[in-house]
């Protein structure tokens, strides 16, 4: 299984390095939101089931699904999918991780080449 690979290459520290900073841009992001329960904070234990969804997910070269297709209840669906984690939550986690990838890469571009 993919997720296998996953688990060799990370330590707790690297988990707990994602959570501390996915929980940082979530406590920052935490106004733009109407309820507390849509920017709730993170876990080792939901980061774990969000980075084995990924590789689930290319595993079954699911590429050229839509998001919400991975969740439906009809044939499109993957049933582990809603079995593992909520989709809004999924869609947040990514949201909050895709941005810290770009603060991340933008200071990384400014460090090395200005």
């Amino acid at each position: 299984m993919p997720y296998k690979a996953w688990n060799c290459v990370t330590t707790y520290k690297i988990l707990a390095n994602i959570v501390q900073h996915t929980n940082q841009y979530i406590l920052i992001s935490k106004p733009k939101f109407s309820s507390e329960r849509d920017a709730k904070l993170t876990d080792k234990m939901e980061i774990n089931a969000f980075i084995r969804l990924l590789c689930l997910a290319g595993a079954l070269q699911s590429n050229k699904q839509k998001l919400d297709e991975l969740w439906g209840t009809d044939v499109s669906g993957i049933e582990k999918f809603c079995l593992v984690m909520n989709h809004k939550c999924f869609k947040f986690l990514i949201i909050c991780i895709l941005e810290l990838i770009r603060v991340v890469s933008v200071k990384f571009f400014t460090f090395f080449f200005f």
